[in-house]
């Protein structure tokens, strides 16, 4: 998690961006037109510089590095505990990958929360000046609540989500498996010469799939994130005040349209298949290796 997320920084930081644009109110550095994803790099660049993309950063260290241990502890665990059942593989995967992104969603949503805040700041013009500073206005002036908002949708989104990716991972892999033993392709040199990244690779492919189905939710988590005392000085007043998800969702597609959900698109599934793909990548890595140390 730490190390994909060091490569995919500046692609978060474009999509929160372009995810808290609105029509009726936009950021001044950027326009009311609707951005693409290098016009937006482009105006963070040219507004805040080269740390302008990495804002946020540090609380998204934190939350890959605790995130990541967490989702891969209880998928691992659930899915030993169903494999005691008469499910099959694939609902074991999906049910599997649905709780351990629910938990550890939860166990480390502060962080995200934190993220998506630093991220919604104009650099020179910050609400928050560090990240000790910012969980401490924040309980000062929202409460423990405050933490947690856009948690539910951000279940909700996660649960499918990690289900998805897991079941799609664990669908991409049988199906490389049964090509690269099949008599047909079994010898091919293209498949030999994947062998070594297909966790990469099949890791990446999941994420995309996974990220496309849920990502309205998505982007109302990070509208949510931003509501609360300070609003009006995250994002440079963009976002309208939602009481909830529902509210949320409704109010966008009845001003913003449907397509308004999928905002900031493009960069979310740039930085999902790199990330995805080297933490599958990793994590398969480190997994042979531990097996080959430790085989029972």
């Amino acid at each position: 998690g730490v190390v994909s997320r060091a490569i995919v920084a500046p692609f978060d930081v474009v999509k929160i961006t372009l995810q808290l644009q609105t029509q009726q109110r936009s950021y001044a550095f950027l326009r009311p037109t609707n951005d693409g994803m290098l016009a937006c790099g482009r105006r963070i660049l040219r507004k805040e510089g080269v740390r302008g993309l990495f804002k946020g950063n540090l609380s998204a260290e934190y939350l890959y590095l605790t995130y990541g241990a967490a989702q891969f502890l209880v998928f691992d665990t659930i899915e030993s505990a169903l494999r005691q059942t008469s499910l099959p593989k694939r609902a074991r995967s999906f049910i599997g990958g649905a709780l351990a992104g629910a938990i550890a969603t939860s166990a480390t949503y502060p962080f995200d929360l934190l993220r998506t805040r630093f991220i919604a700041q104009e650099t020179g013009n910050q609400v928050h000046k560090s990240i000790l500073g910012a969980v401490r206005q924040i309980h000062a002036e929202e409460g423990v609540r405050g933490f947690y908002r856009g948690l539910w949708p951000a279940c909700l989104q996660i649960m499918p989500y990690m289900g998805i990716v897991f079941t799609s991972y664990d669908v991409l892999a049988t199906s490389y498996s049964w090509m690269r033993h099949s008599l047909l392709v079994g010898n091919s040199p293209i498949l030999r010469g994947l062998d070594a990244v297909q966790d990469a690779l099949i890791g990446g492919s999941a994420a995309v799939i996974g990220k496309t189905c849920v990502y309205p939710l998505d982007l109302v988590r990070k509208r949510l994130q931003v509501q609360g005392p300070q609003l009006t000085n995250f994002a440079y007043g963009a976002v309208p005040k939602y009481t909830g998800m529902a509210n949320a969702l409704a109010f966008i597609v009845r001003n913003e349209g449907f397509l308004a959900l999928f905002r900031g698109l493009t960069p979310a599934l740039i930085k999902a298949a790199p990330a995805s793909a080297a933490v599958f990548y990793i994590y398969g890595y480190t997994r042979d290796l531990v097996l080959t140390v430790r085989p029972e």
